[in-house]
């Protein structure tokens, strides 16, 4: 390989990884519909937490972020911010199926999670913002990291960050 051949390699390499990325991400199902099904079928009282927050703050801090998709997030990452990492991020991350982020972190400006907040009502209240986003025909709000996002790409952050955060919560 000659040093040009190099160069062209190198500068074509990201670019057609980042264009896979999106092409799986847009292929790969996330069926937020089914997951309204799993909440709908969790038994409120008997749910525990295996992370820092108890199980009523997770469920809060979902419903906090599927509804500032519809009303807007209270504070936003920086324009480039959103445009290059965090188009980055939200590509990666529906194509390989998985969201990763600190499961303890709130979002930016988000008002506090109310501790002794019985599950059954946060839950209730997850279940009525996951169906009433699925509803949702008017324009959605910029993701706080990810910027403009389609309802399609919506759905993916949404069922990976319910995913991920579930994945604390046990029936006991």
């Amino acid at each position: 390989m000659n040093r040009r051949q190099f160069i062209q390699a190198s500068l074509l390499t990201p670019v057609a990884l980042v264009l896979t990325s999106k092409l799986v991400a847009t292929i790969r199902p996330y069926p937020l519909s089914e997951m309204l099904v799993q909440l709908r079928a969790m038994p409120a009282a008997r749910l525990s937490s295996s992370g820092p927050w108890n199980v009523s703050q997770i469920l809060q801090h979902c419903t906090q972020s599927i509804r500032y998709s519809i009303y807007g997030y209270p504070e936003a990452r920086s324009p480039w911010f959103q445009y290059s990492i965090g188009k980055l991020a939200v590509n990666a991350f529906a194509a390989t199926g998985k969201l990763h982020h600190p499961l303890d972190e709130p979002i930016p400006g988000a008002p506090a999670l109310q501790p002794t907040l019985p599950n059954d009502v946060a839950l209730r209240e997850l279940i009525y913002t996951v169906q009433q986003f699925m509803d949702w025909q008017g324009e959605l709000q910029p993701h706080f990291a990810f910027g403009s996002l389609t309802k399609a790409q919506y759905y993916s952050v949404h069922y990976l960050h319910l995913q991920s955060h579930l994945d604390e919560i046990s029936i006991s």
